[in-house]
């Protein structure tokens, strides 16, 4: 027969021990139980009195009413009325009786209320004289209050006494009726209570059972943390106190296990068995077995005679054993690894009481190395004996640290016998110099008690200088007391003579690199820079300085990123292994330039890559400006030419008129002059340019006179129209006369060719400030054609002109005559113009300071 699911709970709440939910449940019931019961009692017992007192002031005041108004029938003599009144009055609600009586106790009537009626009875007697008792005494008689009252205390003879009977059948059922509500309500009131209290404590102890089972779980989940959103303080206090033991016990476990993880020595946990339980990471790596292979297995495949017997005749059973007494014992062991390996062993063993799967902890320690260190001390003597590096012992117990032990090295360094060297002290590794800084830094370090390494320079007698690095430290024994100095001595002459010529042919290769005007950058093996020198950065603004490491293919495509969009991007190392290649680089950042890259790796080296950067800017502009000067020239040149030549030609060959030759001869005489003109302005620039200058006079001169003179020579030579000019300010300015005045002269004439329909040309001067320079800048301004802005930019270039109709003449080396004499004296040209409205020449020039 199977139970219901509830009764498993409710014997579990019932049995001790009890939950916190039970005995709060239980308290609180017996409480309100005893509550319950004692409100029961008060209240029935209040009940009670009050119905007793409404039934004692019912009776009364019946009894009163029926002895008022049976007063007049008594004196009348009337019983039929007295009668009548105590009929009416039995007729009450709660009345089941009226009697009245004479003082001598004599009953004249008895009114009773019954369910068939009500009845009158006379003739009863109370045995005893009511007056002689005085008035009797009311009061409960069984189920009924009784209530006396005198009708006329006055009226000796004919007074009369009334007996109200009042019944408390309907006073016990309401008083029935009310404790049982009461009683009820206390239940439901009970219940609700008990209720809400389960759920309140249902509700309260719901994170601590979610704290329990979570500290159940502790052992498995180390570390974890519960976190409860809203909890009272208790639970927080105790959800606080789970976290930290399981923190503490995390990092406990953590920590053991660390040690035993990281134990060099091999930790192994025996069962009863002789069988493995537990191992570390040291125990696979002595054994050469993983953890699986070791696990389940007896200790005795890993170490031969180590079996369960053995074990047991270790820790025999004893007074050791019956005393509970923990042992420890040692004993050595051959153990053997997976290929069969032998190696020697010592084990620790130790007991462990009352855990079956761990009754014994194993410490294995490899001998292999204590004894291969004990069969190699001999080869290490017999090793520093031949070493090449000196070595020296000194006895630090001794004050002047003698020198106790030499190898032959040490005794090849200094050079004397060993018998002139045992027994001296440091000092000895001076040689001929009086003072050596290294050697006084020995002699304290040796005074100090610490480590010391130091370089020393040793005169030899043949005045060489024998340089050496000298490594000293001291040697403590196990009370910490210092007992000798080992030293190791290096030649290291020969290396410092290679670093110091490596240093200086490493300098001068910086220096080279760094004075170089060419671009150099090198790439390491793993294709990342390591160099790159001023003049590069210079040229492209990328070098080494980069916040992360820069591939050799991110510094194409930074380089690549540089490049002109509009030309075409060159193609670097291709599908070339060695990633070598050859372009010429059109740069439009930081600035315009034309560089020559070449790449090279070295493949019989140490795989460097070599990129090479020549800045050709120069070289490609002069090329280009030689092939423009050249078409220019050639086209310009032609077209004088070709009319000399064919006019001198017709005049020559045939007859002509004399008006006709004159005019074929003007015709000559004009190109002539063009072509003079030309030739003059291209020597000029010439001039100019391969002196830079130097020829020029340049000083502080007044202005106004080399306008006025260009002004005057200009009307007197080229044209009769008036310049219009203002009076000119007295400024001093630093110039050239003569060049200057050739300068304005092509900006008035050029003025004055570009209005060919007429219209003003005015001059004026005004001064303005630009970056901390002063000018004079003198505006010529024209009504002319004009130039759009595409025009504008090429203005200043060499043989370019705005009209290419060919109807206004020149040889268009004005403007840049002109510019080249601005900018030789530090000043500049520039222009404005509107298309069909006319242009505007400006020429700057320094003033000259006070």
């Amino acid at each position: 027969m199977s139970h219901p699911d509830w009764l498993p709970r409710v014997r579990r709440h019932l049995t001790a021990p009890y939950s916190i939910s039970t005995i709060i449940m239980g308290a609180t019931l017996a409480v309100m139980v005893l509550l319950t019961v004692a409100y029961n009692a008060y209240t029935y017992h209040r009940i009670a009195n009050e119905t007793l007192r409404v039934a004692q002031t019912n009776a009364t005041s019946v009894a009163r009413m029926v002895a008022g108004s049976s007063s007049a029938a008594l004196i009348a003599e009337r019983l039929n009325a007295l009668q009548s009144n105590a009929i009416d009055a039995v007729q009450l609600p709660g009345i089941d009786r009226i009697s009245i009586y004479k003082p001598d106790g004599v009953n004249l009537m008895e009114v009773t209320r019954a369910h068939d009626g009500v009845h009158v009875d006379t003739g009863k007697s109370l045995g005893n004289s009511v007056v002689a008792g005085g008035l009797p005494t009311g009061g409960l008689d069984s189920d009924h209050f009784v209530a006396w009252q005198e009708v006329d205390k006055d009226n000796t003879l004919n007074n009369v006494w009334v007996r109200v009977d009042y019944s408390l059948e309907n006073r016990d059922a309401e008083l029935q009726r009310l404790w049982l509500q009461s009683f009820w309500m206390a239940l439901i009131l009970m219940g609700v209570v008990m209720l809400c209290l389960h759920l309140i404590i249902r509700k309260a102890l719901a994170p601590v059972r979610e704290l329990t089972e979570f500290a159940a779980q502790i052992p498995l989940r180390m570390g974890d943390e519960v976190h409860l959103p809203k909890a009272s303080v208790e639970v927080s206090l105790l959800q606080a106190a789970i976290n930290q033991a399981s923190r503490g016990m995390a990092l406990q476990v953590n920590r053991v296990q660390a040690i035993v993880n990281t134990a060099a020595e091999a930790i192994i946990g025996l069962d009863e068995f002789g069988r493995v339980s537990t191992t570390n990471p040291a125990a696979s790596s002595m054994f050469g077995r993983t953890e699986d292979e070791l696990l389940g297995q007896v200790i005795e495949c890993c170490v031969p005679g180590l079996n369960e017997q053995a074990l047991h005749e270790m820790f025999g059973q004893g007074m050791e054993h019956i005393l509970s007494i923990s042992r420890v014992t040692r004993h050595d062991f051959t153990g053997t690894r997976a290929d069969g390996t032998l190696f020697p062993v010592e084990i620790c063993l130790g007991e462990v009481k009352n855990d079956k799967t761990l009754r014994y902890a194993c410490i294995v320690r490899d001998l292999t190395d204590e004894r291969a260190a004990q069969e190699t001390s001999e080869l290490y003597e017999r090793a520093l004996a031949s070493s090449h590096n000196a070595v020296f012992i000194t006895n630090g117990k001794m004050e002047h640290q003698p020198i106790v032990y030499i190898n032959d090295a040490f005794q090849k360094f200094v050079n004397l016998p060993r018998w002139d060297i045992l027994g001296e002290s440091l000092a000895l590794l001076r040689g001929k110099n009086a003072d050596d800084p290294g050697v006084r830094e020995l002699m304290e370090a040796v005074r100090e008690h610490r480590n010391a390494n130091v370089t020393i320079h040793r005169e030899l007698e043949n005045g060489d200088v024998q340089i050496a690095e000298v490594s000293l430290s001291p040697v403590m024994s196990d009370k910490g007391t210092l007992t000798h100095f080992v030293g190791i001595v290096s030649d290291i002459t020969a290396r410092v003579r290679a670093e110091e010529a490596m240093a200086e042919r490493r300098a001068q290769l910086d220096a080279i690199f760094s004075l170089s005007p060419d671009g150099f950058v090198m790439f390491d093996a793993q294709d990342q820079l390591v160099f790159a020198n001023p003049a590069f950065e210079r040229m492209t603004g990328l070098g080494k300085h980069a916040s992360t490491p820069v591939s050799l293919s991110q510094f194409e495509q930074q380089l690549l990123a540089l490049c002109d969009e509009n030309q075409a991007l060159p193609t670097m190392r291709g599908d070339q292994p060695d990633a070598s290649w050859e372009e010429k680089l059109q740069l439009a950042r930081p600035q315009r330039r034309v560089v020559q890259a070449r790449s090279r790796r070295n493949e019989a080296g140490r795989r460097e890559t070599i990129l090479y950067f020549r800045d050709v800017t120069h070289e490609d502009q002069v090329d280009r400006m030689k092939s423009e000067f050249l078409t220019a020239a050639a086209h310009e040149l032609r077209t004088p030419m070709v009319s000399i030549f064919g006019f001198s030609e017709l005049l020559t060959r045939r007859k002509f008129t004399p008006e006709r030759q004159t005019d074929m001869l003007q015709t000559i005489h004009r190109q002539s002059g063009l072509l003079v003109k030309m030739l003059n302005e291209l020597l000029d620039l010439a001039r100019i340019e391969s002196r830079g200058g130097l020829d020029m006079q340049i000083a502080a001169h007044p202005l106004n006179e080399t306008v006025e003179n260009c002004i005057k020579g200009l009307m007197l030579k080229d044209t009769d129209r008036p310049v219009l000019y203002d009076t000119l300010p007295p400024l001093q300015v630093l110039m050239d006369p003569e060049k200057m005045q050739q300068a304005l002269t092509n900006l008035l004439a050029n003025a004055f060719k570009y209005s060919p329909q007429g219209g003003d040309v005015t001059l004026s001067v005004r001064t303005e400030e630009d970056e901390g320079v002063r000018y004079a800048v003198i505006d010529v301004r024209d009504q002319g054609i004009g130039m759009t802005p595409e025009q504008l930019e090429r203005a200043f270039e060499r043989f370019y002109r705005a009209d290419a109709s060919g109807n206004i003449p020149g040889t268009g080396l004005g403007l840049s005559l002109v510019k080249e004499i601005a900018d030789l004296h530090k000043g500049r040209a520039t222009l404005q113009s509107t298309f069909g409205e006319g242009t505007t020449a400006s020429l700057w020039i320094p003033l000259a300071e006070a």
